[in-house]
């Protein structure tokens, strides 16, 4: 199977199964990458590459190229080894290749990095230092409860519409990266909140900006840092963290691995 061909079955895969352009793009450009380096090597024309070829050289190689002479960060390789390994893992039997090549191969020392769950003191903390100074108090402190309370995702949060939200049930449905809806439950004082801004807000998406337009997920990390700083829990607060703060006190509160599963939409709960 030639090399590109296998390129463009890996990234129709990713596309069915609901990858967004700009990943799709991202693994383009690192398997590309890939593929240019093994040509070199072989000193041979990419569009001649064979995925064979790329597989009897060994993912080691590449990796380390990448680790000794681009100096690439762990976090980087760690990317570019997953690209690798949907490569692989999409044509390695259509190839006709033994086995799959990058299966094995461990992502490098350093590269996944735990992140910072939040006490419960600064996580109240924190929704208090939202609402200080914004032009949009209740919208702020809102999406850091949705986050903190029910451990929406950054995707999650941001691809809410008005429509999503059913204050007389206590519900909301949200969509994760794989466009997947599940229905999560909001306590009471959390749906008069969203009632509030519903009458504010009106149809659309539930989280503008100041020119009316669907809030960035660059904007929802701007709201944490900076209620991260007026609150000073201590470093920089990410959207991510929020959510591993909701994991962590649904497990204090006795939530079983299979609930949180079903709450944070997620296939493993550890």
């Amino acid at each position: 199977m030639l090399f590109l061909d296998a390129l463009e079955r890996c990234l129709a895969r990713l596309a069915a199964n609901g990858r967004g352009r700009q990943t799709i793009a991202a693994y383009r450009a690192d398997l590309m990458l890939y593929g240019r380096f093994v040509a070199k090597r072989l000193h041979l024309a990419l569009d001649d590459l064979l995925l064979e070829d790329c597989a009897a050289l060994g993912i080691e190689v590449y990796l380390k190229e990448l680790r000794e002479v681009r100096r690439n960060a762990p976090a980087t390789l760690a990317r570019r080894l997953a690209s690798l390994r949907a490569l692989y893992a999409a044509t390695w039997r259509e190839a006709g290749l033994g086995s799959d090549p990058a299966s094995g191969v461990r992502y490098p020392l350093g590269a996944r990095r735990s992140v910072r769950a939040l006490d419960i003191q600064s996580a109240r903390s924190l929704v208090r230092a939202a609402t200080l100074d914004s032009r949009t108090p209740l919208r702020d402190a809102l999406m850091l409860v949705l986050m903190l309370g029910n451990g929406l995702s950054l995707a999650e949060l941001v691809r809410l519409e008005s429509r999503d939200v059913d204050v007389v049930q206590c519900r909301i449905t949200v969509r994760g990266r794989r466009g997947r809806p599940r229905s999560v439950p909001v306590s009471h004082a959390t749906a008069q909140l969203l009632t509030w801004h519903l009458a504010s807000q009106g149809a659309g998406p539930l989280w503008c900006n100041r020119r009316g337009e669907r809030l960035s997920p660059r904007g929802v990390q701007y709201v944490c840092q900076r209620a991260s700083q007026r609150a000073r829990v201590g470093g920089r607060v990410s959207a991510q963290a929020l959510r591993a703060t909701a994991r962590r006190l649904m497990r204090r509160a006795g939530a079983t691995p299979g609930t949180l599963r079903a709450l944070l939409g997620v296939d493993s709960a550890v």
